[in-house]
Formats: structure tokens, sequence, C-alpha cells
């Protein structure tokens, strides 16, 4: 098994390579590489690519003889799950957990092979564990939602460090981040973030080694306080004043650098609550706010309204900030072709909001300490005795 973390690049999801181990049993070594070489040949340039997304086209044009059977093998064999293309991740699996063996020039599956391809839990807590999933799913309890980048510092530390590139680890972590997405263990959030699930979680506590469960456990309270605080904010959020929520806004859109940001009066005003000025490098736009302090759904009738408004004010662009979400219509017409764009935030958006910009919040730092424990080695240092 392998010494170091993160091992796999193109790391796969698990279905994916069990489904070329099942058929790999009896291939000739030397045919795969063939393959390979044949596949290779044909990759086309960066201006010119080669489209590889549709093997039940590609293998009977591109291939011959032993090297379209095989590819043939591979893609029906899996039910088309295995793109003839792509074995890279699984082949790089296989070889550093021993799932696949050699002998006699072909293809056949190890005990652990076999193992891995019935699902058994115990053997994928062993990949697991040498692919640093439970160090990614740690990192991950620590935030309600966070990016690859965000995760990214707190996934190394949790390896004990690696010297490879940002870039590289960075890639390492997506593939990690796919395969715990397919095994329900972690979800998607947007297009940028990733949360873990119940079922992560519950996981982490199983197979979280000893060097981050206390880290994973402090990541948990904090994360359960957090989640409080938010439930706390949005609490309040609908208890406020509704000319008081216009001045919270006000200070939002100070803090966020727009300028000139004024409440306007409670009534003669079309409708606009906020009136601010942003900047575009040496471009000042005005912009205009309506808040809906309502936990409903914001329709596409406020958004026209909004819009329409607009030259009132001499602004070019609005923003319709809600406690409550956007109807599918309202998001549709919110950015249209030649028509002035509005912005639209939600509650969800607007708490973060909040917090990334403190208003209304008072972050909170609490400092622990990590024992160095190279420092406490009981070996002697080099050149000296073993004398006291």
């Amino acid at each position: 098994m392998p010494t170091h973390k993160a091992r796999t690049p193109w790391f796969p999801t698990y279905p994916y390579a069990a489904a070329l181990y099942s058929v790999l049993p009896g291939v000739s070594v030397q045919a795969m590489k063939t393959l390979d070489q044949a596949i290779g040949a044909q990759m086309g340039t960066a201006a010119n690519p080669v489209d590889w997304s549709r093997p039940d086209e590609w293998i009977g044009e591109r291939l011959k003889g032993e090297s379209r059977d095989l590819a043939l093998h591979i893609w029906q064999g899996t039910g088309g799950v295995v793109n003839p293309r792509y074995p890279g991740g699984p082949m790089h699996l296989a070889r550093n957990h021993a799932l696949l063996k050699t002998g006699g020039g072909v293809y056949a599956l190890t005990e652990a092979g076999e193992a891995f391809v019935r699902g058994d839990p115990d053997l994928i807590r062993v990949v697991d564990e040498g692919e640093g999933i439970p160090q990614v799913l740690a990192a991950l309890s620590g935030f309600e939602a966070a990016s690859r980048k965000e995760l990214l510092p707190g996934w190394v530390e949790a390896l004990g460090g690696d010297s490879r590139s940002e870039n590289t680890l960075s890639g390492l972590l997506y593939d990690r981040l796919v395969n715990l997405v397919d095994r329900g263990l972690v979800e998607r959030v947007g297009s940028w973030k990733y949360t873990l699930t119940a079922a992560g979680r519950a996981y982490l506590g199983q197979v979280a080694p000893q060097e981050v469960s206390g880290r994973h456990r402090l990541d948990e309270a904090a994360r359960e306080y957090r989640a409080g605080q938010r439930a706390r904010l949005r609490e309040l959020l609908g208890k406020m004043h509704p000319y008081r929520f216009e001045h919270l806004i006000r200070e939002l859109l100070a803090e966020m650098g727009y300028e000139d940001a004024v409440v306007t009066k409670q009534s003669g005003d079309k409708g606009i609550d906020v009136v601010a000025t942003a900047k575009f490098g040496i471009t000042t736009v005005k912009e205009v706010v309506q808040v809906k302090r309502v936990p409903g759904n914001t329709g596409r009738t406020v958004i026209d309204q909004l819009r329409g408004v607009l030259p009132l004010h001499g602004a070019i662009r609005g923003t319709v900030i809600t406690l409550g979400t956007f109807a599918a219509g309202a998001k549709e017409v919110a950015v249209h072709v030649g028509a002035a764009p509005i912005t639209l935030i939600d509650g969800e958006t607007l708490i973060d909001l909040l917090i990334e910009h403190e208003v209304g919040v008072t972050p909170r730092r609490v400092e622990v300490y990590e024992v160095a424990e190279a420092f406490f080695s009981p070996e002697p240092l080099t050149g000296e005795g073993d004398e006291a």
C-alpha cells in the first residue's frame, strides 16, 4: 500500500474503477499498452482537439484490429460506463493499491481487487485512508460550505504537509471531491462550493485518523455554533423594523465599497429604499436598491417595476434584496439583453454578505494549541549519546 497520501492522479470514482477492473481479467497487458498508443497517436492539437466523448462512434472510426476489439470489450463490457479513452485513473489506483496483478502477461484481480469490485467497506476504507479522503472530509467539516480554494490549505495541513505544487494539489483535491460527491458523502452547493452530507459526517466519524480527529471535533463544535448564530441572524432579520432594515442594507453597501449610500425617504421614493454609487475603475455608476423584508417568493413584477423607475433616479442598474427567494420568472428577466441589469440577492446570500463584511456580527477568535510532537522525540540528537 502507498506510504504517502493522495498518490493517485486522475483519481476516479469507485464505480468507474470497479467497472473497468471487472472486465480486465484475462486481457493482455501488451494489448492495453497498444490500445493506449493507438489512442495517443490521434490526440489532435490544442487548436484542433479530437472529440472522444462518443465511444460508439470513434471506436469503429479510429481503431482497428485488436485495439478496436479491446476498446469495444471495455465499453460494452462495462455497459457504457468506462470510456476506453480514459482508463488512466483506475489503472493508477490499481497500481497504488495492488488491485491488479499481471502474472503471465495478462491482468487478474488480486484479493484486494476482488474486494474492491465487491465494494467491501473495509477495503474501501483502506483505499480512502491511502488517498487522503478522511482529510478531505475533515477539512470540509469546518465549513457550512466551502470552495476548493478554501479547502486546499486545510486539506494539505491535515495531510501533514505536501511539497507538490499548489496546482497539482488542487487537481488532486478536485478529483477526490468528485469521488465523494458520487458516493453521496459530499454535496455540491451552487457551482463552486461543497458541503458535507449527513452520511459524510457519519463516515468521517468512523475514519478520521488520530491526527485529525481532535481538530475535527473542534471544527464540528465551531460549525454547529456558526449554524446556530446564522439561524439567530435569520430570525432577527425577520423581526427588524422595515426602516431599520433599510439602514442595515445601507451599512452593508458601504462596507462592500459603495459610496454615498443613503436611505431614501419612507414615502414618495417610487419603491426605492437605498441609493448608492458603485465604482468600476475610473467609472462611477448610480445603483438603486429595493428591499423586500419578507420571507416569501419575489416574482417578476417587482423586477419589472424596479427597472421602470431607474431613469427617475438617474441609475443604470438596480438590486433587489429579499429575506426570501426569487421566482424563476424573476431570475429570467433580471439579466435581459438590452435591458438594465438587476442584481438579485436572496435571504441566504444576504446572510452570507453580512457575515463576510461583518455587518451586524462580531467575529470571535478562539486560540488553540497543537503540540509539535517532533520536538519531544525520544531519539537523541544527531551526534549525541544516550546520556540524559
